[in-house]
């Protein structure tokens, strides 16, 4: 298959494919300079035809945010077994065996007031899901446990769940799984499913969820069509370009630019480079990003210098790239030679690891690159660097 055909999921309702005229300007005897400001950069951006839809399975919100289902972590009462979930005031005896089981209802859940970005930052929060999810597809099946089951099988989110309805009525009726299935199931078609999960943390920030099992609130996921582009979007999300887009669904009425919605996000636009070593750099670079979020909150508990610094130096690389892909191809082909030649990976999962010696092996990479004579020797033009600074300067968006 064609190299641009696996980036489309089908459908056949999107323009799928149009070529943007290239601006020249740098010549060996002239110099034409152009000033990108911002209203250009904003048009420009629009106008790329493919949008984040067109490469989903699915683009769609969370669980509507509620506090019934959510519980904290870790042992809250000497009649709790397990430190999955917390009980609040039990008084029910539960089996060691029962307690285990409960666990099949709880999923980690995504706190949108810390940063989630590249990776999901553990909290110590979890949410109940009355739930069975059917099969192992992309997309799933799943059924409400009704309310016997529940008082059988899970007899302590059965007692949880009683509670909150004895809260919210005033009159004892008859407890059915009305009382607590949610308003908008749609979510739980993709629990399960690899996704890329995007939430607002004074800004938008997107993170790979490998393997599907965390909810979240105010957010969107996203279910690409194919999975080798998660890493490559999970960085185009989270670039220094994401900054002009509230900008664009602002001028296009979609929504209010201070909350995220699946609508809003369909529209983003996607582009890819033009050269596969360029994306495969992109997605490389993610997996180190995905590495050096998840190790920061522990390089906090331990004092273990140097996560900030190699996040901002490999989000700067990732940066550059994909504002050369989305706007100016232009980048000097010898610093792509170098990043190509240094960031490499394995096919493991390197990036789930907690070993510590990735921390130096990601120090030597950078030291690497910027002693590399061909990478001191590079040079931007004037209108990439035009861009750059004007997607930067915050005061501008």
């Amino acid at each position: 298959m064609p190299q641009n055909q696996k980036r489309i999921f089908e459908n056949p309702t999107h323009n799928k494919e149009t070529i943007l005229p290239r601006i020249p300007y740098i010549y060996k005897k002239e110099v034409k300079y152009m000033f990108w400001s911002k209203d250009y950069i904003v048009e420009r951006l629009s106008k790329i035809p493919r949008t984040l839809e067109d490469i989903s399975i699915e683009v769609f919100e969370g669980v509507s945010p509620t506090s019934d289902f959510l519980q904290k972590a870790g042992l809250s009462s000497k009649n709790c077994t397990d430190a999955s979930y917390a009980c609040r005031d039990s008084h029910i005896n539960v089996s060691i065996h029962q307690a285990g089981m409960e666990k099949e209802l709880m999923y980690p859940y995504v706190d949108n007031t810390i940063s989630n970005e590249f990776a999901v930052q553990p909290t110590q929060y979890q949410f109940m899901l009355p739930y069975e999810i059917l099969d192992n597809n992309i997309r799933k099946e799943y059924r409400i446990f009704q309310p016997e089951e529940l008082k059988a099988k899970f007899p302590v989110a059965y007692k949880h769940l009683m509670e909150i309805k004895k809260e919210s009525e005033t009159e004892k009726q008859e407890f059915v799984s009305a009382d607590y299935r949610f308003e908008n199931e749609s979510f739980l078609r993709y629990i399960n499913t690899p996704k890329i999960i995007i939430t607002s943390n004074s800004r938008m920030q997107a993170s790979y969820d490998p393997a599907g099992k965390n909810v979240f609130a105010n957010g969107v996921g996203v279910v690409l069509g194919d999975p080798t582009l998660y890493l490559y979007v999970t960085a185009v999300l989270n670039s220094s370009i994401s900054k002009a887009f509230p900008e664009i669904w602002s001028r296009e009425g979609v929504q209010s630019r201070d909350k995220l919605n699946s609508q809003m996000l369909k529209r983003f636009p996607i582009a890819f480079p033009k050269k596969e070593n360029t994306e495969k750099v992109i997605s490389t670079i993610s997996r180190y990003l995905i590495y050096l979020n998840r190790q920061k909150q522990m390089a906090k508990a331990y004092a273990i210098p140097g996560y900030q610094e190699l996040i901002d130096f490999y989000k700067r690389i990732s940066d550059l790239l994909v504002l050369d892909t989305y706007i100016t191809n232009d980048l000097d082909p010898k610093l792509l030679d170098v990043l190509a030649e240094n960031i490499t990976a394995s096919d493991g999962r390197f990036e789930y690891s907690d070993d510590i010696n990735l921390l130096i092996g990601l120090q030597e990479i950078k030291k690497n690159i910027l002693s590399s004579p061909d990478f001191g020797n590079c040079r931007f033009s004037n209108e990439f660097t035009n861009i750059l600074a004007t997607l930067k300067n915050n005061t501008v968006w």
